[in-house]
């Protein structure tokens, strides 16, 4: 989107020729350095060297003023036309944004809380297939002793089936024959009952291994170019405790930094007086030249 606007560019004035800077500057600056101070009367020609070279500066930024306020003048301009606009499609940004990353927070919630549901349903029928497998396993093994037992039963009256038969008793032999019969019956039944049980068995305990719960998706869409994220950040909630801490385990010295504008107005204010360790008040000399 184009914007059309009435923007007055500035008006320069010359520039004056970098040459001619230069040699202002290499005038000032082969004086300063012929001068050698060891008497009072070389000192004051430096006094006077040095108003004439402050007064050389004040020349060199009035003159590059000239040139620059009217470059500032229409840069605050242009600044202050697109500020508010600006400041306002940012605010707008943000509010959009607050309104996305809130609607993927509660999602991610809802989709979070669903799968621990999910979770907790495929636990539960998990722990109902292994008890399940558990009861069939221990009728399965019941039935395999009902069928040993059988067996069991069936060789007794088979062997008694043939002494009745050598000792010509055919009723009784003919009865521990039915018995015989019977036995085996039972025993093919629980045999056959026993088979189906350990099959079960199988069954839920294949089915409990395998257990688990579906994926539960969030509901918000991917769209290419938009992308969600998560940064860690840190803030401090207790200095003193920090400051502790750090006292405590110096590797961490970095976190904490000297605040110097209060230390400074300190030493200004009381000067050789200031006593804090780990803090050295001292002078710093200087030199004012007034103009004249």
């Amino acid at each position: 989107m184009e914007l059309a606007e009435d923007i007055r560019p500035a008006t320069l004035p010359a520039l004056p020729q970098k040459a001619a800077l230069e040699k202002v500057a290499d005038s000032v600056n082969a004086v300063a350095n012929s001068i050698t101070i060891n008497s009072p009367a070389m000192y004051e020609i430096a006094v006077e060297e040095l108003t004439d070279l402050q007064r050389k500066v004040d020349d060199l930024n009035e003159q590059r003023f000239k040139i620059t306020r009217p470059m500032d003048a229409s840069k605050k301009e242009v600044m202050d036309l697109f500020r508010g606009p600006i400041e306002r499609c940012e605010a707008a940004i943000v509010f959009l944004k607050k309104l996305m990353l809130d609607y993927v927070t509660a999602e991610k919630k809802r989709a979070a809380e669903a799968q621990r549901i999910a979770d907790e349903q495929a636990r539960q029928e998990r722990f109902r297939l292994e008890n399940e497998a558990r009861d069939q396993q221990a009728a399965a093994e019941q039935k395999v002793r009902e069928a040993q037992a059988a067996a069991e039963k069936a060789a007794a009256a088979t062997k008694a089936a043939e002494e009745a038969t050598a000792a010509g008793d055919i009723a009784a032999a003919n009865k521990a024959s039915a018995e015989a019969l019977a036995a085996n019956q039972v025993q093919a039944a629980a045999h056959a009952d026993a088979q189906v049980a350990h099959a079960r068995v199988t069954l839920n305990q294949t089915i409990a291994s395998v257990m688990t719960a579906p994926i539960v998706a969030s509901a918000a869409p991917k769209i290419a170019g938009v992308s969600t994220s998560e940064r860690w950040t840190a803030e401090v909630t207790d200095l003193l405790t920090l400051v502790k801490f750090v006292a405590a385990n110096p590797q961490y010295i970095t976190f904490l930094q000297a605040n110097m504008t209060p230390i400074k107005q300190m030493a200004t204010s009381l000067k050789a007086n200031m006593k804090i360790d780990g803090v050295r008040a001292f002078p710093q000399a200087g030199i004012t030249a007034r103009r004249r």
